[in-house]
């Protein structure tokens, strides 16, 4: 095992007030000697996010460009780890996530990227039902189509500092598939794997089924086809 390894842990927040604090308490219950860095890349909420993750003793950066690409840059470019992980401020990682992360990298000295399965802990009955064929999909794709070039995605994504820092790193002006367009960098340098047997959990209050979802799609296709996205940019009701 890969004890006392640095891993830096880079949180995207926009008004997730409710989310962040049992976020942080999932990293912080990780098993494992490793030495964790945890920074939440405030992104002008006004719901109190900034001042609560002061409280909660990590370190915050206030990024003034809106969107999740430009804090997933900024977080990671100030990231000191030798793997850095990328969650949203709404997962919530099982005690054993990061023990299992670093196995799979032991394991394969090629591997660069790494994301695993997501699961949510709110979801409905629906969504519950749905979700395996979302993710499977996405799983099928990965590795019949784009031959394992793309598969990680942003709610948790590990990988290697030292690659990421051989590529162009996040694409800031990207509002969405940032995490397709990175994993698409670093599959230059080795492999990228979504990995059906690592778990991980968020809420499914994003999974809903109307059109920013057929987008997600849409912008996961063309991102990997044609290297740009179908749309770049949410509705007036999803920001972020």
């Amino acid at each position: 095992m890969l004890n006392k390894t640095k891993i830096s842990v880079v949180i995207p927040a926009f008004n997730e007030a409710r989310f962040l604090p049992k976020c942080v308490e999932s990293i912080s219950k990780q098993l494992g000697d490793f030495n964790i860095e945890i920074t939440v890349v405030d992104n002008n909420s006004k719901d109190g996010t900034f001042e609560i993750a002061k409280k909660l003793g990590v370190k915050v950066i206030n990024e003034k460009r809106q969107g999740v690409s430009w804090t997933r840059k900024i977080g990671t470019e100030n990231a000191k780890g030798e793997f850095i992980l990328n969650i949203d401020a709404d997962t919530r990682l099982p005690n054993n996530y990061l023990i299992e992360a670093l196995k799979r990298f032991e394991k394969n000295k090629n591997l660069v990227c790494l994301s695993g399965q997501l699961y949510f802990y709110d979801g409905s009955w629906w969504q519950n039902l749905v979700r395996p064929f979302f993710h499977y999909g996405l799983w099928i794709f990965t590795f019949l189509i784009s031959k394992g070039t793309v598969g990680p995605m942003g709610n948790n994504m590990i990988f290697k500092k030292d690659i990421y820092g051989k590529t162009s790193g996040f694409d800031g002006n990207l509002k969405l598939g940032e995490d397709v367009d990175l994993s698409k960098k670093m599959s230059k340098f080795g492999k990228v794997r979504l990995d059906m047997s690592l778990k991980s959990y968020s809420s499914a209050r994003r999974f809903v089924l109307d059109k920013e979802l057929w987008y997600y799609f849409l912008n996961f296709m063309f991102i990997y086809t044609v290297g740009h996205p179908y749309k770049n940019k949410f509705s007036e009701s999803k920001k972020y």
